[in-house]
């Protein structure tokens, strides 16, 4: 199943009486809490919108039994809804080589892969960029940053958890909607494991551009604070909104203006500033390990003392 939404809210403030427009694009979904029924497993799914006027704005739709959807709510903290999204869940469609979506591949070397993605554009934008703000190229280099560093991100918290058993039980223990999954004896016997491949697909389902959603994971799992490598918090996330502007408004607002902020100057700096982000994190990721193979030899040779003495 997919979520799908669409169109536009509008919302009256109950105080002010004042209009806003929520776009559907401006919400990011993932999945919030789970639980088991007699016909299956139910999932909870989520989106929130922190609006400078309104509130916290939450969209939800739960899924029960697997592929129906059960029902939907919306909470606009008071408001007056004039007109919703609309949004649910819809099938997906088939494709050739499912299997690829199903068991998606995870590198192994996601820094290497983000290093060479980020030099290639950083060669095109030099290269073909122009100075003006309105530039095709400009804006494509520009997403591309941002998709590079959610595919690091991803990468690099899949790897990480994969391997680590202590991180895998922070997340399991954490996750309001990992920790309620249950499974039957069947299920574990068909797939022993069956942990890891639901965790690893919680964590496929979250939208690594919300820095604020994927900052809680990496603290939770790793104990790796993820903002103290970013120099400027407020440009990079406006960076991520602007990207939005550029895939689903082809480089306009939601009003349809015309933005004229990516100047090759500009498109360089975001560059810069994500280059510098995610290679403190992975440093930092290097660190963590090298730490652990330490703390583990130290503990060998002191059981290796011991048994000799």
């Amino acid at each position: 199943m997919l979520i799908y939404c669409e169109g536009a809210a509008q919302i009256r403030h109950h105080t002010t009486g004042l209009i806003y427009d929520i776009q559907a694009d401006e919400l990011d979904w993932s999945q919030v809490g789970g639980d088991e029924g007699p016909m299956g497993a139910s999932t909870h799914y989520q989106a929130q919108l922190e609006h400078p006027e309104l509130g916290l704005l939450t969209w939800d739709i739960w899924e029960y039994p697997v592929g129906v959807e059960n029902s939907t709510a919306r909470n606009v903290n008071g408001h007056e809804v004039i007109h919703d999204l609309r949004y649910g869940l819809e099938h997906v469609p088939d494709i050739e080589d499912a299997d690829d979506w199903i068991n998606p591949y995870i590198p192994n070397d996601p820094y290497e892969i983000f290093k060479e993605s980020i030099t290639e554009a950083n060669v095109l934008v030099n290269t073909s960029g122009s100075a003006e703000g309105t530039g095709l190229i400009n804006r494509m280099v520009f997403s591309h940053y941002i998709t590079a560093m959610e595919a690091f991100l991803c990468d690099a918290l899949l790897n990480a958890v994969s391997d680590d058993t202590t991180a895998r039980g922070r997340l399991l223990k954490e996750l309001k909607g990992l920790r309620e999954q249950k499974f039957t004896l069947n299920e574990i016997a068909a797939d022993p494991d069956i942990v890891i491949s639901s965790l690893q697909n919680h964590l496929r389902s979250i939208v690594y551009h919300n820095l604020v959603v994927v900052g809680d994971l990496f603290k939770i799992a790793l104990d790796i604070d993820i903002f103290q490598f970013i120099d400027d918090k407020d440009f990079l996330f406006k960076a991520v909104l602007l990207r939005h502007d550029c895939v689903r408004r082809n480089g306009k607002d939601k009003d349809g203006n015309i933005l004229d902020v990516f100047t090759k100057d500009f498109v360089i700096e975001t560059g810069q500033a994500i280059r510098f982000f995610i290679a403190s994190l992975a440093l930092a990721m290097d660190q963590r390990v090298f730490r652990g193979i330490t703390e583990k030899l130290e503990k060998l040779e002191a059981e290796l003392s011991l048994s000799g003495s």
